[in-house]
């Protein structure tokens, strides 16, 4: 078993796509993907001990087995893969997984950092700021592609919304320093600026999305900045 996770999900996902790839290079075999909300542990066990009527070798992927809402089904799969560690399992996750709850896994576990510089970029996102900013998301982009400091952008925005109109509810999954550090950015912009500001990130989204604007991401999100 493998398991992939961690906040940079642009090469977790590469990582991914490498192994699927060399798996059917291998093989030539069956990939099977689950969301694991949605998945019993009937169904994971027919996926990863059955032999296909294809081929024999296949190959499970299953998303969001640490995160997401806990359930029933989720812990009775977390404690059949402690217990059987297939290897035709490989388990990718969107954001990084506490070190503690790997450690009842044998498997191979492979963690995807963001660089620092991207944390620094984020935490400076404040009104009058804009020129510190820019100069970050510059440095970002010599590491990262664009398309991902747009993410987490749209992510710290939308964060930014709950700890402002929500406060620690809107995020109770977080510890106390976080929401404390995203409740006091937040409320230098105001819930309105921010409401704006990520409707101005869905409108950048689509016109990149549909070809709907001359310019490249990397400029609309230089306008973007600047308008701190």
């Amino acid at each position: 078993m493998i398991i992939l996770h961690g906040e940079n999900t642009v090469l977790s996902r590469q990582r991914l796509k490498e192994e699927i790839e060399a798996f059917r290079e291998k093989t030539k075999g069956e990939i099977l993907r689950f969301e694991a909300q949605s998945l019993s542990l009937t169904e994971l066990q027919q996926a990863i001990e059955s032999s296909s009527l294809i081929s024999a070798d296949r190959l499970v992927v299953l998303e969001g087995l640490f995160g997401g809402r806990k359930n029933h089904q989720k812990e009775k799969i977390l404690a059949y893969l402690k217990k059987t560690n297939p290897e035709n399992l490989i388990v990718w996750e969107s954001k990084k997984v506490d070190g503690r709850t790997l450690l009842s896994f044998k498997a191979k576990v492979f963690k995807f950092d963001l660089p620092l510089v991207l944390f620094r970029f984020l935490d400076s996102l404040s009104p009058g700021n804009s020129k510190v900013s820019l100069a970050l998301f510059h440095q970002c982009l010599e590491q990262d592609p664009s398309e991902l400091i747009f993410f987490l952008i749209a992510r710290q925005i939308r964060m930014l919304i709950l700890a402002v109109d929500l406060g620690k509810e809107g995020l109770s999954k977080m510890q106390a320093w976080q929401v404390g550090k995203l409740i006091h950015q937040g409320q230098k912009f105001g819930l309105q600026r921010l409401l704006f500001l990520y409707k101005e990130l869905l409108k950048i989204d689509w016109q990149q999305k549909t070809g709907q604007t001359p310019f490249d991401l990397v400029s609309q999100l230089d306008l973007f900045l600047a308008s701190f």
